[in-house]
């Protein structure tokens, strides 16, 4: 089953996978974000002078790692992405607004992704391109940031506030996009115990193995 967890910064994303591998058999792979960009460290500085240019690159390294990410495990029967193809727009967008990303990169970008990545997620004669389930991990945008502050990343600690509020609502609004190609399950990661939704998810999991087998 191939499965990507979908949500902002803060949402909770390493704990549920910290929660699964201890839930699910060892034919699971998890395939964690990748950090190495060349980009990530200078995209965060928001003293750079060429902070649009950077962000652009950035986004573009992303996507490009996430496909390629998803293209080294096409064989791989059942996978979990900490992040996937479908956060690539979303970070995009919050760059976009909070100017990070200027008008002509975004729109380019923008384009891109919604003509030759999204396509992918719903043709079913591409099969390798199709997430059997998006677990969207929801969570208030206070909460996310107290998060986001307890674990002091260098990176993330450069960046304001502002910015992890439009990166929540953008996830938001990418969600009533993607819900419309892709079967997604909400999570209320604010509220509900960690470990309490990721039994569900994985009960949600056994499920869909049970129906394939059949």
């Amino acid at each position: 089953m191939r499965v990507a967890i979908f949500g902002t910064t803060g949402a909770g994303k390493s704990t549920l996978l910290k929660d699964l591998k201890s839930l699910l058999d060892d034919s699971y792979v998890f395939v964690d974000e990748n950090f190495e960009s060349p980009y990530f460290k200078q995209a965060y500085d928001e003293n750079s002078s060429d902070i649009q240019t950077t962000n652009y690159k950035l986004d573009l390294w992303m996507l490009t790692d996430r496909m390629k990410t998803f293209k080294k495990y096409i064989n791989q029967k059942n996978i979990i992405y900490d992040r996937s193809l479908l956060d690539s727009m979303v970070f995009a967008e919050t760059d976009h607004n909070y100017g990070r990303l200027n008008d002509v990169d975004y729109h380019v970008f923008k384009d891109y992704f919604l003509s030759c990545v999204v396509p992918n997620f719903y043709k079913k004669e591409l099969k390798e391109f199709k997430y059997d389930l998006v677990i969207y991990l929801k969570v208030d945008e206070d909460t996310a940031i107290q998060r986001i502050n307890k674990r002091h990343r260098n990176e993330e600690a450069k960046t304001k506030d502002k910015f992890w509020r439009s990166l929540c609502r953008n996830y938001e609004t990418w969600y009533e996009f993607y819900k419309d190609v892709l079967p997604i399950m909400v999570i209320d990661s604010t509220n509900q115990d960690h470990l309490d939704y990721a039994k569900q998810i994985v009960e949600r999991i056994n499920q869909f193995d049970s129906k394939k087998d059949c």
